[in-house]
């Protein structure tokens, strides 16, 4: 790209909801919302956290100890209102007999231990996928954000090119022109060369003051110093 081709940073916003993105011709900056910021520190602090719990479980949360509380209480009651206290009503709870309901017992509350904690790996690994995806979002944002004003400061950049060759090539045309009039001579007895002079001056004072537009007015402008030159 020419060194005279010069475009406007170009910002791209969400209006509020993420963060900004602007291009120049350095590259493009990241600027992330408050909330952004939030999710992303929240996300990395508690990552860590659940993916040492699925290596090295300790099935220390609350979550775990609060049901491992109530499974095992709503067992022990149902063990006693359901089995002990029938057979102790009639009489038939002998110490062998009350000794492998028991155990019985015991070994069902530990395979439910087993299952609970099964579901506390599981759970544990959905909410580590749930923050593996909810740290995803803000980078997904800074990517799509970023193309966007990327894509608005090369169309800016372009419309600087076209925009310095419409200039380059008027001042070409004016030279041209000047360059003829000095071959020929000019005064007032050579009509055309007049005529081409206030054109010329026209279009260079047109596009000084309003661009291409401005350039079409001053020609016509131009015309009317050179019909006076006649």
């Amino acid at each position: 790209m020419s060194s005279n081709v010069k475009a406007k940073p170009q910002t791209f916003s969400s209006g509020g909801l993420y963060g900004t993105a602007t291009t120049n011709k350095n590259g493009t900056t990241y600027n992330p919302s408050n909330f952004e910021k939030q999710l992303v520190g929240m996300t990395t602090q508690y990552i860590p956290q659940y993916l040492q719990q699925l290596v090295n479980p300790t099935y220390d949360s609350e979550v775990f100890k609060a049901q491992t509380t109530q499974r095992n209480r709503l067992a022990n009651q149902s063990f006693e209102n359901n089995l002990i206290n029938p057979l102790s009503q009639r009489g038939l709870t002998r110490g062998s007999s009350v000794n492998q309901m028991s155990n019985q017992f015991a070994n069902k509350l530990a395979d439910l231990e087993v299952d609970a904690m099964a579901n506390e790996d599981s759970r544990n690994a959905g909410i580590l996928n749930n923050l593996f995806s909810y740290y995803q979002v803000p980078y997904e944002m800074m990517m799509g954000m970023s193309d966007f004003s990327n894509k608005q400061y090369q169309s800016a950049v372009q419309n600087a090119m076209m925009q310095n060759k419409i200039n380059n090539d008027a001042l070409g045309g004016w030279a041209q022109s000047l360059g003829n009039m000095s071959v020929s001579g000019t005064g007032k007895n050579n009509n055309s060369s007049g005529m081409g002079w206030g054109g010329l001056v026209g279009t260079g004072l047109g596009y000084a003051l309003g661009g291409p537009a401005g350039a079409s007015v001053g020609s016509v402008f131009g015309n009317q110093l050179g019909n006076l030159w006649k």
